[in-house]
């Protein structure tokens, strides 16, 4: 090759290169220009003794794709954090407001409560009660709605990424068509060019999504999202959008089918939105509804236990955590595979105190049909499951009842069960009237003068809607607590006080403990007492004619089975059942029912006695008390005494109490009770049982008797949950009656009491001075009933503030770490992509004298040239 040739080509490239230098300086402040160099190479040469000049052999973009790749990975993470700090403060600021804050109207409302407490007739006091707690429902609505904006702003930030991300990938997809269309025409700096383009919009599309990039051979590349969702391949672009229900869906490239990718998504704007949501906002407005709903039912099942100015039992204060126009509300309707509007779905907060304030997904199987799962949102966890929902029909968990009321779930449809979302915003007063409030107690314990104990009984009413409560201010029947001695005592019905006896159902002797503080209503809620009632009980059995000996008669009651059904958290399901052999006493019925587990069976025998016809100077009047023999006696007080006196007897648990002319005979452990009479023929004694039956035993000839048998009666008490069955006929009914063994009131002494004490238990009509429910609702303010450890309102909502502190604290760490990433990968980026001015000025400087240099060979090979002409000529 000619010197001259070799002077042009490197004059050429040396051109080349000086443009590339040019280029580079004139972008050294364009973002995302990424630095260029002309690749200088020697041409191939095809002789022995010269060169062939050089080549501008490419145009190097140098860039280092590990390096854009965390580029692209840092700003993702650093436009998330900033997208989560920014919310996170902006929840904070709404929630922290020491001035006007909620904790504040709490502290109102409660305080409110204790002055109203002090004068609990005055209305004033009332009315500042009632103004106090509609300031409580102001602010919880006022919350409410800040973060129902926040909600939205975060919905319409949503939106507005995704339609962001729609654009970069179109544009994105637009460059990979450019760049697969490339000609041999166009120069490697167009090429170049449109990766510095498309780089600069990965970028900014990973600060909306975090993405990953796979190279493809011809320069095009595919961009993925999510958990490897395509969102460009080559040239086509699936499109991203956002439901109505907040989640986002993907339309994959030729498909028409759209997934939902929520779950997959992370980094950029939409996955610090999308944290926002799922790990703080939503959680926040749960914990939020959770406490108005605790707060409400709280306060509205104590009102319920008090009575207002007019001796009326409370109405809700607050609005109810299920009222009808709320149930319906707490479903979000998914997109399904059939397309449809499933039906209505009504849910119901059955427990707000102890379960989580959780969202859940129920979904409706694709592979099996009727089937469904119910999924925890905040850990995924499936909660409850079935294999059909028959309409209607009602499903229970973690605290809440779903009822399926209509419609038709095709497989592949699903719901969001939203339950305290929508109930702080929904929180209000109820109650308008100041007279309405219900300060008092209504169940007043009147310790008798005559009493020698330093003991006395505080009431408080659990269940205003018991039966006990029924009768317009009173109780039905008032109670006598009896102290039988200094540690047992009896509840007695005492609606005669001057004849107070047993209640049916009779809870037998009870015990305490000296000096403890004392229940003395021993049943929870739940606890169910069955009794025998059948019509073969306590049938008086009698002798047929006259006997000549003591063998008692047997009671006449049936043989049989009794079980019991358990369907009860506490035990495993199942049914337990006891045979009854023929003419088991009361007694033996009892020990065979206890001795399954969450029974407790008592048993008593009882006779009355009167009518005693004694004939002074006959024979002496003889009764046989159950093997025993009593004489001597002219009328029933003597006959009590000498039973009472009578340690055989006594042994064997029986005892009389006479009562003007009636001594009722008592077997306080159920066993049967057999009597054996003599006397002469024309002396008597009248025999009644429980139901009125008489009978009567007379007199005969010496050595014979007229002899009866009574059996006792049985009591259960059944845990919560249990049922008891019964083919014991004559004795139980098949299915007996379950009452409820609670009062609906709790009884509970202090101090210490002695034999002989007597309380009186009844309504408390007028006590319009009585403040006991005031102090009871204020003192709410100082329990721990929210959440599982529990906590007090104020503490709840102080943890919630706590909580959204220290996220945000965190998330700000986090951001300012995120950004010193940010600016270090791009530091660390521009140091090789970058242009280096003083770098650039050195090459230009040195590509300049080569180009001198290659226009000085030009110059000599024109001289040589020229000489070679000359000698020619």
């Amino acid at each position: 090759m000619s010197l001259l040739n070799i002077g042009v080509s490197g004059l050429k490239s040396q051109q080349a290169a000086l443009n590339i230098i040019g280029q580079n300086i004139t972008n050294a402040s364009t973002p995302g220009y990424t630095r260029q160099r002309a690749e200088i190479q020697t041409q191939l040469t095809s002789t022995a003794f010269g060169g062939s000049g050089v080549r501008v052999a490419d145009v190097t973009r140098i860039a280092d794709a590990f390096v854009d790749e965390q580029v692209r990975v840092d700003s993702s993470l650093s436009a998330e954090l900033n997208s989560f700090t920014d919310r996170i403060g902006r929840l904070e600021g709404n929630l922290f407001d020491s001035r006007a804050g909620l904790d504040k109207a709490m502290r109102e409302f409660f305080a409110a409560l204790q002055e109203a407490g002090n004068e609990p007739a005055d209305l004033a006091r009332r009315d500042v009660v009632l103004n106090n707690a509609e300031g409580l429902a102001d602010r919880f609505q006022g919350t409410a709605q800040q973060i129902w904006l926040l909600a939205r702003d975060t919905a319409t930030g949503l939106e507005a990424a995704s339609a962001r991300v729609n654009e970069l990938s179109a544009l994105i997809g637009g460059v990979n068509a450019r760049i697969a269309n490339l000609t041999d025409q166009e120069t490697s700096a167009t090429y170049n060019a449109l990766l510095d383009q498309r780089e600069t919009m990965l970028k900014e599309l990973a600060s909306q999504v975090s993405i990953s990039v796979v190279d493809q051979s011809s320069g095009q590349i595919n961009v993925f999202i999510g958990k490897g969702q395509p969102l460009v391949l080559g040239q086509d672009v699936a499109e991203v959008s956002v439901t109505g229900d907040g989640d986002v869906v993907l339309k994959p490239v030729g498909s028409g089918h759209e997934e939902i990718i929520t779950a997959s998504l992370t980094g950029g704007e939409i996955g610090g939105l999308l944290k926002f949501r799922e790990e703080v906002l939503w959680p926040t407005q749960n914990e939020l509804g959770r406490l108005a709903a605790t707060l409400s039912t709280s306060f509205n099942d104590q009102h319920a236990r008090g009575i207002d100015l007019e001796g009326t039992f409370g109405g809700p204060l607050f609005r109810d955590i299920n009222d009808p126009a709320l149930v319906g509300k707490r479903v979000d309707y998914l997109t399904g595979g059939g397309g449809s509007v499933p039906g209505l779905v009504n849910v119901y907060i059955q427990d707000s105190f102890t379960a989580d304030p959780d969202d859940y997904l129920v979904h409706f199987s694709e592979e099996n049909p009727g089937a469904y799962s119910v999924l925890r949102r905040s850990d995924g966890q499936v909660v409850h499951s079935g294999s059909t929902i028959s309409i209607p029909q009602t499903i229970e968990f973690e605290g809440l009842s779903v009822e399926f009321v209509s419609g038709n779930f095709a497989p592949g449809e699903s719901f969001l069960v939203r339950p305290y979302a929508g109930f702080a915003e929904a929180f209000s007063v109820t109650l308008t009237d100041p007279a309405g409030l219900a300060l008092a107690a209504p169940v007043i314990a009147d310790a008798r003068t005559a009493n020698n104990g330093t003991g006395y009984i505080q009431a408080e009413i659990t269940d205003a809607d018991h039966p006990f409560f029924a009768a317009d201010q009173a109780l039905v029947p008032p109670l006598l607590v009896e102290f039988v001695s200094d540690t047992e005592y009896v509840i007695l019905d005492n609606s005669d006080p001057g004849r107070p006896v047993r209640m049916q159902p009779d809870y037998g002797t009870l015990s305490i403990v000296p000096g403890a503080e004392n229940h003395l209503i021993p049943f929870a809620a739940g606890t169910s007492v069955v009794s025998a009632s059948g019509p073969s009980l306590s049938r008086i059995q009698m002798s047929d004619g006259y006997v000549n000996d003591l063998q008692p008669l047997e009671n006449g009651y049936p043989s049989g089975s009794l079980s019991v059904a358990y369907e009860s958290a506490d035990y495993p399901d199942q049914t337990l059942a006891v045979s009854i052999p023929e003419h088991a006493s009361a007694k033996e019925i009892a020990a065979a029912l206890n001795d399954l587990p969450g029974v407790k069976s008592s048993a008593r025998t009882q006779i009355e006695l009167s009518g005693l016809v004694e004939v002074p100077g006959g024979t002496p009047l003889e009764l046989t008390v159950n093997g025993t023999t009593l004489s001597g006696f002219t009328d029933l007080g003597e006959l009590a005494d000498t039973i009472n006196a009578n340690p055989a007897l006594s042994d064997a648990n029986i005892t009389a109490v006479l009562d003007g002319p009636r001594m009722t005979l008592t077997a306080s452990d159920g066993a049967d009770i057999s009597l054996h009479f003599q006397g002469d023929p024309s002396e008597s004694i009248v025999l009644t049982n429980q139901k009125g039956e008489t009978q009567e035993l007379r007199g005969s000839v010496l050595g014979s008797y007229s002899s009866a048998t009574v059996g006792g009666e049985v009591q259960t008490i059944l845990d919560p949950g249990l049922t008891m069955r019964s083919d014991l006929t004559g004795i139980y009914a098949a299915a007996p009656l379950h009452a409820r063994a609670d009062l609906g009131f709790d009884a509970v002494l202090t101090g210490n009491v002695m034999a002989g004490d007597r309380f009186e238990l009844n309504f408390n009509s007028g006590g319009v001075a009585d403040n006991r429910n005031a102090l009871a609702m204020a003192g709410l303010d100082e329990k721990a009933l929210v959440g599982d450890p529990p906590r007090t309102f104020s503490g709840t909502y102080g943890g919630l503030i706590q909580s959204l502190g220290i996220q945000s604290a965190q998330a700000q760490i986090n951001r300012d770490a995120a950004e010193s990433l940010l600016a270090q990968s791009e530091a660390f980026r521009e140091s090789i992509s970058g242009v280096n001015l003083d770098e650039e000025a050195a090459n230009l400087i040195r590509h300049e004298q080569a180009y001198n240099a290659s226009a000085q060979v030009i110059s000599v090979a024109r001289d040589i040239f020229n000489v070679l002409l000359d000698s020619v000529t």
